[in-house]
């Protein structure tokens, strides 16, 4: 199974028969399930990463989404989408995390290099700049920095919502069957969390 965690994969290849491979992966094929893992991979990661705010705590869990999937390969219906399906894997791993940390009252330390998604359909995104000077590049880092570190305020289904719509990019119907709630719960949610990052960025919280 692919080590290379959170490495640069694109998962927008139009040849990919994605379908082909989850045929071939139920059948027993490791190596198909192996292009699968790179194909989805980076998503994984990063929605790890902005749940839990931890880079080594990201790549943990990514490493253990892909090992459950490939235990339950076996289940999956292709009435959803892959993405869909372990992006939910995904969501429960972190949400158990947090709930480990909370009983241990471990405090969740930040990685000050996080990586930045360039996904197709991101909305808060970095102003791009060809070559940033030292002092361009570490206020970004304060930013991403700041930025993770506000998402970990945000209770768990605000917090969901703004991950996966406004920094992963996915549509309000792909993050309804994530959460197993209904897409106008998904647009209310995020109306309030977008409301709250907001006023946590700004201090007014």
């Amino acid at each position: 199974m692919s080590n290379q965690v959170g490495a640069n994969f694109s998962s927008a290849d139009p040849l990919f028969d994605e379908a082909r491979f989850i045929e071939r992966a139920q059948a027993g094929d490791l190596e198909a399930f192996d292009r699968l893992v790179i194909r989805h991979q980076q998503q994984v990661f990063a929605v790890s990463l902005r749940m839990l705010g931890n880079d080594e705590e990201a790549k943990d869990i990514a490493q253990e989404v892909f090992i459950r999937a490939y235990r339950a390969i076996g289940t999956f219906r292709h009435d959803a989408k892959f993405s869909t399906w372990v992006i939910a894997i995904t969501l429960n791993l972190c949400r158990n995390r947090r709930r480990w940390w909370a009983r241990r009252r471990r405090f969740i330390v930040t990685s000050l290099e996080a990586p930045r998604d360039t996904e197709e359909g991101t909305r808060i995104q970095e102003v791009a700049d060809p070559t940033p000077g030292p002092a361009v590049a570490m206020e970004r880092r304060e930013k991403r920095e700041q930025l993770l570190k506000t998402l970990q305020m945000l209770e768990e289904p605000f917090r969901n919502v703004v991950v996966l719509r406004d920094l992963q990019g996915y549509s309000y119907e792909e993050i309804a069957q994530m959460l197993g709630i209904r897409a106008g719960t998904v647009k209310s949610r995020l109306n309030r969390a977008r409301w709250q990052l907001k006023a946590l960025l700004d201090g007014k919280l």
